[in-house]
């Protein structure tokens, strides 16, 4: 590594630069969302300089000392090829090894560098877009509604389950900013068989996680969050190995963005429940 890169722990204070990067990416966080990842992750998240000037970022969360995701790496377009990516990705993987299995979700091109890195695949996601949402859309086929409090507390032990580690304060985050985009589906008995998240973006707004014990579920819960995105262009991050799920989303009105691969890196002890993932939270967050 050169020299002239050097790190130290993303703060508050560097919100703007940080939102400067993701402004030339094209990505779709808030202000918002940067400081719940820097609360979040605390030191394991960098900020690295080079020649002493501002120059890339990375973050990590980590659930419950299980697994940790690595995200917003970012690298300010006058500095690159300078291994100051690689760089970033080293040292935050550095940390995150220390915290149990390491995992991220890689561009195509991200790819190419984790898989020198020791990172395999374990699963793929496609994101997916509704240029706008309208005014028609189907209605569900079972009972929706939105998630109350006392509905999350139940869900958050459940999705630690299916998640495959406790990922209470994302959940949280995401209700409180965007409590009309989360919904539960409920099953003839009146059982919770589905439930979604979401939030709103620079430039979309994101519906995801959904977790479902179908297929039908899934779609009922994302077609009742879009109810509220009406107008507006949508994003979901789905997992691509249900064939069903995918044509139900094209006939939905969305088209694939780009792919995603969900890749991990040491032994993957708590993968989760993935049969019932149908769309993740976002690269950054898992």
């Amino acid at each position: 590594m050169s020299d002239l890169i050097q790190f130290r722990t993303l703060k508050t204070e560097d919100i703007p630069f940080a939102m400067k990067l993701k402004r030339q990416a094209g990505w779709n966080q808030l202000e918002e969302d940067w400081e719940f990842l820097i609360n979040a992750g605390g030191k394991a998240n960098l900020l690295a300089t080079y020649n002493d000037k501002k120059a890339g970022t990375a973050t990590t969360i980590n659930y419950q000392k299980r697994f940790s995701w690595i995200g917003m790496v970012l690298v300010e377009p006058d500095y690159r090829g300078n291994g100051i990516g690689r760089a970033l990705l080293s040292r935050s993987i550095e940390h995150a090894a220390t915290m149990g299995t390491v995992r991220l979700d890689a561009t195509p091109q991200g790819k190419k560098l984790y898989d020198t890195m020791g990172f395999k695949t374990e699963s793929e996601l496609a994101r997916f877009e509704c240029s706008e949402v309208p005014d028609k859309l189907p209605g569900p086929n079972s009972d929706c509604r939105l998630i109350t409090k006392n509905d999350l507390k139940n869900l958050l032990v459940k999705d630690a389950q299916i998640f495959g580690a406790n990922r209470e304060p994302v959940l949280n985050y995401f209700y409180k900013n965007s409590p009309d985009y989360a919904f539960v589906a409920l099953n003839n008995e009146g059982e919770i068989s589905g439930y979604c998240f979401g939030r709103s973006g620079s430039e979309f707004e994101q519906i995801g996680p959904i977790v479902a014990e179908t297929v039908e579920s899934a779609e009922d819960v994302l077609l009742s969050s879009m109810e509220n995105c009406k107008g507006k262009k949508v994003i979901t991050d789905a997992f691509t190995k249900n064939q069903k799920w995918i044509d139900f989303l094209e006939k939905a009105g969305f088209s694939v963005q780009r792919p995603f691969f969900r890749m991990f890196r040491g032994k993957l002890k708590y993968p989760g429940k993935r049969e019932l993932q149908f769309a993740a939270a976002a690269p950054e967050f898992g």
